[in-house]
């Protein structure tokens, strides 16, 4: 009896282990390039005959738990040859090689199933805001960044490198093949909130051989956070998403495979410009029947002309039913070419490398609850938290979501090894003031653009300028300079101190002297706007101006305010007499006290070696300048003179890139003032030619119109399509069209000197061949 009842027993737990058995099969293993080893991420896993499958994550592996055994896994993905696997063991780790097929992507022939990818993209982009993270009213996210930087040689010459006994060959190969030449790491937290406000904060930020951050950018700087744009934006330059409406125009689509995973259904389409004239992409997307969302997007773009290859790679994950990203990878492959001599036969040979970066974000602790006690820092889109770039190695464990494999630990123990025997951290500040046009010697910094400037007044200009550095004070700085013109024979000097309410120098008090030449009529606005370097390079009509100034500059979010004050004694140095009263002056003092607003909403902005920098906006930006004066010869005039512009670039989905630019002055006086305080048309013409830039009439000389009241608009517009592509030019096409309307009272009161008034208006239009 006892045995029969044990028997029962025993055969009751069989059948309960049995299904638990069964469900705990799992099929796991890594799907991998066969040359290059690389991990192929999204590629398509059907499981036996059937349309059940699945797609790898971004570096190649998968999982598959089943409760069943298998009987075989297809494996394919697009431009690789299809591999099968008959019954896999589940347990066992499968590494499954794809062999590059001899039928490329471009040679595939499309027989597509239009209706039907037709309507798959069209319900896509039907619903592309419902999935669109800038569409989301707030959300917080946990973002691990790593990047990786290498250098490949052609196989020919790593096999040659391998062989050779040589010490410095040997060295170069275990380099190269044991560790790689930069990593970086990042992890911060993402917060967003609509409209348009973006934080990221950084915890923790670490660069091979460093021990201070140098850089720490926006991840969006570096590579796209979603794919739900028209435009994707690659290394600087945009590219027409296939997933956006007049996709038909650029693109063609091929529906490769369906793949069912549970209820949804995964449709894999792949896609490439339809022809050389298009910045297009070549790639795939998967799209799930789920609401229509991406979960998955690889694309390519390569630029012949400047042998660059740029692939994205984009995994995303829905979170509490909305579709968020999950990875996001970045590879960035520049080839590049360099005659060498061979020490063997002394003859010049053409080296060949690779230079290859590697970004790779991994997203998770998603979370959609408002938190209402969270600030937002808008004049400081990237915030580097205290200590973030001296964490401890156990404090970066508790963070990566993989430990670091071997390369990579080497990387950092190799690299930090070398930067301290050659003291790399003592040249960081060169390259710190680089960016500023400064060098550090000591104690003072050496203003780099003071040294040699070129105009047609003086021509060349030989000068020294030199400021007090962090070394004396972190928050005040004392300066002079002091140049020399080759033509006119003067001297023109001048000297400031600075004062700096925070680390970032957002918040600044000025105070100066100089004596200096100035364009008469020069409209300053804003630096964005001025471009000082080329009115200085085109100015051939000076004023001699002694002048004492005063300012404070303050960043508030997405305002800059500055309030300044100016008194200044003025000789024009051409022939010109200005009458007022009856009376004739050749000079002239003025006192003024101006206001300056510039306003950028959306503006993210990023710290870049101790300072911070704008990353743009999409949005227009707005600037004004109002300044209250009087204007004194042997009586006193009060004036007001007020300025404004609108500044606005946007790429416009199936229209093309445009660009505006409005810009308006008024000036109120009861009495003329003199050319100096009027506005002189922006012209950058000159008796050898004329130069093109943007916010400047390529037809007028700089001094030909004056205005005391005008209306300045300038237009751009940049087709997307290309006339042609080789490896050599990419030639695309642009129209330009610039307008300056004004007026002036009393132009009679001006002596000595010709010009015009644009009461009638000026107009310029204008071709562009670009590339």
């Amino acid at each position: 009896m006892a045995a029969l009842l044990f028997m029962r027993y025993l055969l009751l737990v069989l059948l309960l282990l049995g299904p638990v058995s069964l469900r705990a099969q799992l099929y796991y293993g890594r799907v991998t390039d066969a040359v290059s080893r690389d991990g192929l991420p999204f590629a398509t896993i059907r499981i036996g005959q059937g349309k059940e499958g699945l797609v790898t994550d971004l570096n190649g592996y998968f999982r598959i738990p089943s409760s069943r055994a298998l009987e075989s896994l297809q494996i394919s993905y697009l431009g690789y040859e299809t591999f099968r696997v008959n019954q896999p063991k589940p347990g066992d780790s499968l590494l499954i090689r794809l062999s590059p097929s001899v039928n490329a992507l471009n040679e595939v022939v499309f027989s597509p199933p239009y209706d039907k990818i037709r309507r798959i993209l069209n319900r896509t982009i039907a619903n592309r805001d419902k999935h669109n993270p800038d569409k989301y009213d707030w959300y917080r996210c946990h973002v691990y960044y790593k990047m990786l930087a290498d250098i490949r040689l052609p196989d020919s010459a790593v096999e040659r490198l391998s062989v050779d006994t040589s010490s410095d060959a040997r060295s170069q190969y275990m380099f190269l093949s044991s560790q790689h030449v930069l990593l970086s790491e990042t992890y911060s937290i993402r917060t967003w909130q609509k409209p348009e406000r973006l934080q990221e904060d950084v915890l923790a930020s670490r660069l091979s051989g460093f021990r201070k951050s140098l850089f720490t950018n926006l991840i969006t700087d570096i590579l796209p956070f979603h794919c739900y744009t028209d435009y994707i934006t690659l290394n600087a330059k945009d590219y027409h998403n296939p997933v956006s409406k007049g996709y038909s125009q650029r693109y063609d689509f091929n529906l490769n495979d369906e793949v069912i995973q549970g209820t949804d259904t995964l449709w894999i389409l792949s896609f490439r410009p339809s022809n050389a004239t298009v910045a297009g992409l070549k790639g795939t997307v998967y799209i799930n029947s789920k609401d229509f969302a991406i979960a998955y997007f690889l694309a390519t773009a390569k630029d012949e002309n400047l042998k660059r290859t740029v692939r994205l790679e984009q995994q995303y994950q829905e979170v509490k039913g909305k579709w968020f990203p999950r990875q996001l990878n970045y590879i960035l492959e520049l080839e590049r070419k360099e005659s060498r001599v061979n020490m063997e036969n002394g003859q010049d040979e053409d080296y060949n490398y690779t230079i290859i970066l590697k970004g790779n974000s991994q997203i998770d602790s998603v979370s959609w609850e408002r938190d209402p006690g969270f600030r937002f820092d808008r004049a400081h889109t990237v915030r580097l938290k205290e200590g973030a770039d001296e964490r401890h190695d156990s404090t970066w464990l508790t963070l990566r979501p993989d430990t670091l494999n071997h390369k990579e630990k080497r990387t950092y123990h190799f690299t930090d090894s070398i930067m301290e025997v050659v003291k790399i951290e003592k040249y960081l500040p060169y390259l710190e003031k680089l960016v500023e046009g400064k060098v550090p010697i000591g104690p003072l910094d050496l203003d780099l653009r003071r040294l040699y400037s070129y105009n047609r007044y003086e021509h060349s200009r030989f000068g020294l300028g030199l400021q007090t550095n962090e070394r004396i004070s972190k928050r005040l700085s004392a300066g002079g300079w002091a140049g020399y013109g080759m033509k006119d024979k003067e001297w023109k000097y001048g000297g400031f101190i600075e004062a700096y309410g925070d680390r970032y120098k957002d918040f600044t008090l000025r105070a100066a002297y100089e004596k200096d030449l100035s364009d008469p009529g020069r409209i300053r606005l804003h630096p964005e706007l001025d471009r000082t370097y080329l009115r200085r390079f085109l100015m051939f009509r000076v004023d001699e101006t002694e002048a004492w100034t005063v300012e404070i500059k303050k960043r508030f979010g997405y305002w800059t305010l500055d309030l300044g004050g100016r008194k200044e004694k003025i000789l024009p140095r051409y022939d010109y007499a200005f009458e007022q009263e009856n009376s004739i002056y050749t000079g002239y003092e003025a006192t003024e006290l101006t206001f300056g607003v510039r306003f950028a909403f959306a503006e993210r902005r990023a710290p870049l070696f101790g300072k911070y920098y704008s990353t743009g906006t999409n949005y227009p930006v707005v600037y004004t300048r109002l300044t209250a004066g009087s204007l004194k010869t042997s009586v006193e005039t009060p004036y007001l003179k007020a300025l404004t512009a609108v500044s606005w670039n946007k790429h416009i989905n199936r229209v093309g890139n445009e660009r505006f630019l409005i810009l308006a002055g008024k000036t109120w006086s009861k009495s003329p003032l003199p050319l100096s305080k009027l506005f002189a048309g922006n012209g950058f013409r000159y008796d050898q030619g004329a130069v093109y830039a943007f916010g400047g009439m390529m037809t007028l000389y700089p001094y030909d119109l004056y205005s005391d009241q005008f209306v300045n608009f300038y237009w751009k517009h940049e087709f997307d399509w290309r006339f042609y592509k080789t490896d050599f030019s990419a030639p695309s096409l642009s129209l330009a069209h610039n307008i300056l309307y004004g007026t002036l009272e009393q132009p009679a009161v001006h002596k000595l000197v010709s010009f015009r008034v644009p009461d009638a208006g000026y107009h310029e239009s204008g071709i562009l061949l670009n590339n």
